[in-house]
Protein backbone atom coordinates (compact mmCIF):
# COMPACT_ATOMS: atom_id res chain seq x y z
CA UNK A 1 0.00 0.00 0.00
CA UNK A 2 1.43 3.13 -1.27
CA UNK A 3 1.03 6.55 1.09
CA UNK A 4 0.87 9.60 -0.14
CA UNK A 5 2.95 12.64 1.31
CA UNK A 6 0.35 15.16 0.82
CA UNK A 7 -2.79 12.96 2.23
CA UNK A 8 -0.16 12.26 5.28
CA UNK A 9 0.44 16.33 5.55
CA UNK A 10 -3.09 16.95 5.03
CA UNK A 11 -4.44 14.53 7.86
CA UNK A 12 -2.04 15.76 10.15
CA UNK A 13 -3.18 19.92 9.64
CA UNK A 14 -6.88 18.76 9.96
CA UNK A 15 -5.56 16.95 13.41
CA UNK A 16 -5.05 20.47 14.57
CA UNK A 17 -7.31 22.00 13.39
CA UNK A 18 -10.40 20.07 14.46
CA UNK A 19 -8.49 19.45 18.00
CA UNK A 20 -10.13 18.04 21.01
CA UNK A 21 -9.96 19.49 24.72
CA UNK A 22 -10.94 17.25 27.49
CA UNK A 23 -10.85 17.28 30.89
CA UNK A 24 -11.88 14.99 34.19
CA UNK A 25 -12.14 15.76 37.70
CA UNK A 26 -10.20 13.27 40.29
CA UNK A 27 -11.36 13.15 43.81
CA UNK A 28 -10.79 11.01 47.45
CA UNK A 29 -13.44 9.34 48.82
CA UNK A 30 -13.73 9.94 53.04
CA UNK A 31 -12.27 6.08 52.79
CA UNK A 32 -9.09 7.33 50.99
CA UNK A 33 -9.91 5.92 47.10
CA UNK A 34 -9.44 8.18 44.75
CA UNK A 35 -12.08 7.92 41.72
CA UNK A 36 -12.39 9.90 38.51
CA UNK A 37 -15.46 11.85 37.23
CA UNK A 38 -17.01 14.55 34.70
CA UNK A 39 -15.18 13.68 32.00
CA UNK A 40 -15.92 15.93 29.86
CA UNK A 41 -14.81 16.87 25.84
CA UNK A 42 -15.23 19.85 23.43
CA UNK A 43 -14.47 19.57 20.19
CA UNK A 44 -14.67 23.27 18.09
CA UNK A 45 -12.38 25.57 18.93
CA UNK A 46 -9.81 25.06 21.21
CA UNK A 47 -9.33 28.39 22.36
CA UNK A 48 -12.80 28.53 23.07
CA UNK A 49 -13.17 24.71 24.40
CA UNK A 50 -10.33 25.04 27.10
CA UNK A 51 -12.87 27.48 29.28
CA UNK A 52 -15.41 25.24 28.70
CA UNK A 53 -13.46 22.01 30.57
CA UNK A 54 -12.43 24.53 32.99
CA UNK A 55 -16.20 25.73 33.51
CA UNK A 56 -17.73 22.23 33.94
CA UNK A 57 -14.62 20.70 36.07
CA UNK A 58 -15.10 23.95 38.48
CA UNK A 59 -18.32 23.22 38.98
CA UNK A 60 -18.00 19.21 39.28
CA UNK A 61 -15.09 20.29 42.23
CA UNK A 62 -17.96 22.53 43.92
CA UNK A 63 -20.53 19.54 43.85
CA UNK A 64 -17.81 17.04 44.92
CA UNK A 65 -16.51 19.10 47.68
CA UNK A 66 -20.44 19.98 48.80
CA UNK A 67 -20.75 15.83 49.17
CA UNK A 68 -17.74 15.40 51.16
CA UNK A 69 -14.95 14.44 48.38
CA UNK A 70 -11.71 15.82 48.52
CA UNK A 71 -10.73 17.15 45.09
CA UNK A 72 -7.03 16.72 43.58
CA UNK A 73 -7.12 19.71 41.84
CA UNK A 74 -7.75 22.52 44.29
CA UNK A 75 -7.43 25.51 42.24
CA UNK A 76 -10.72 24.57 40.49
CA UNK A 77 -12.20 25.47 43.55
CA UNK A 78 -11.35 29.03 43.19
CA UNK A 79 -12.34 29.46 39.94
CA UNK A 80 -15.44 32.07 39.68
CA UNK A 81 -17.84 31.17 36.77
CA UNK A 82 -19.67 34.34 36.73
CA UNK A 83 -21.07 35.09 33.22
CA UNK A 84 -21.08 38.31 31.69
CA UNK A 85 -24.76 39.84 31.51
CA UNK A 86 -26.55 39.12 28.82
CA UNK A 87 -28.37 41.84 26.44
CA UNK A 88 -31.02 43.21 27.91
CA UNK A 89 -34.60 41.24 27.01
CA UNK A 90 -32.22 38.36 26.31
CA UNK A 91 -30.84 35.12 27.82
CA UNK A 92 -27.81 33.82 26.82
CA UNK A 93 -28.34 31.09 23.81
CA UNK A 94 -25.82 29.57 21.72
CA UNK A 95 -26.62 31.45 18.76
CA UNK A 96 -26.68 34.45 20.87
CA UNK A 97 -23.63 34.37 22.15
CA UNK A 98 -21.96 32.99 19.07
CA UNK A 99 -22.70 36.61 17.74
CA UNK A 100 -21.33 38.49 20.76
CA UNK A 101 -18.18 36.19 20.39
CA UNK A 102 -17.75 36.95 16.35
CA UNK A 103 -18.04 40.60 16.41
CA UNK A 104 -15.86 40.34 20.08
CA UNK A 105 -18.18 41.54 22.39
CA UNK A 106 -17.30 38.08 24.32
CA UNK A 107 -13.45 37.05 25.08
CA UNK A 108 -12.46 32.87 24.60
CA UNK A 109 -13.02 32.65 27.96
CA UNK A 110 -16.84 34.13 28.30
CA UNK A 111 -17.64 32.37 25.46
CA UNK A 112 -16.52 28.95 26.74
CA UNK A 113 -18.05 29.82 30.02
CA UNK A 114 -21.41 30.80 28.21
CA UNK A 115 -21.25 27.13 26.22
CA UNK A 116 -20.79 25.17 29.06
CA UNK A 117 -23.52 26.73 31.63
CA UNK A 118 -25.56 26.04 28.31
CA UNK A 119 -24.72 22.40 27.99
CA UNK A 120 -25.57 22.24 31.83
CA UNK A 121 -28.45 23.40 31.99
CA UNK A 122 -27.36 26.25 34.18
CA UNK A 123 -29.03 29.07 31.89
CA UNK A 124 -32.74 28.58 31.30
CA UNK A 125 -35.76 30.71 30.76
CA UNK A 126 -37.39 32.65 28.38
CA UNK A 127 -35.57 34.88 26.13
CA UNK A 128 -37.50 38.34 24.99
CA UNK A 129 -34.89 38.50 22.50
CA UNK A 130 -36.51 39.48 19.06
CA UNK A 131 -33.72 40.66 16.79
CA UNK A 132 -29.92 40.25 16.13
CA UNK A 133 -27.35 41.99 18.62
CA UNK A 134 -24.84 42.45 16.58
CA UNK A 135 -24.48 46.20 17.28
CA UNK A 136 -25.46 46.19 20.82
CA UNK A 137 -23.50 46.62 24.03
CA UNK A 138 -23.68 44.03 27.19
CA UNK A 139 -24.31 45.29 30.01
Amino acid sequence: MCVNRRDVLFSGLLLMLVGCTTGQLEYVTPEGTTKIACNTEYTWQPSVDKYAVEYVLSYCAEKATEQGYKVKDTSLLSINRRLPASPRGCIWTHELAKEFHVTGALTDKQYGYIIAALDLGHITGKSECREPFIESNID
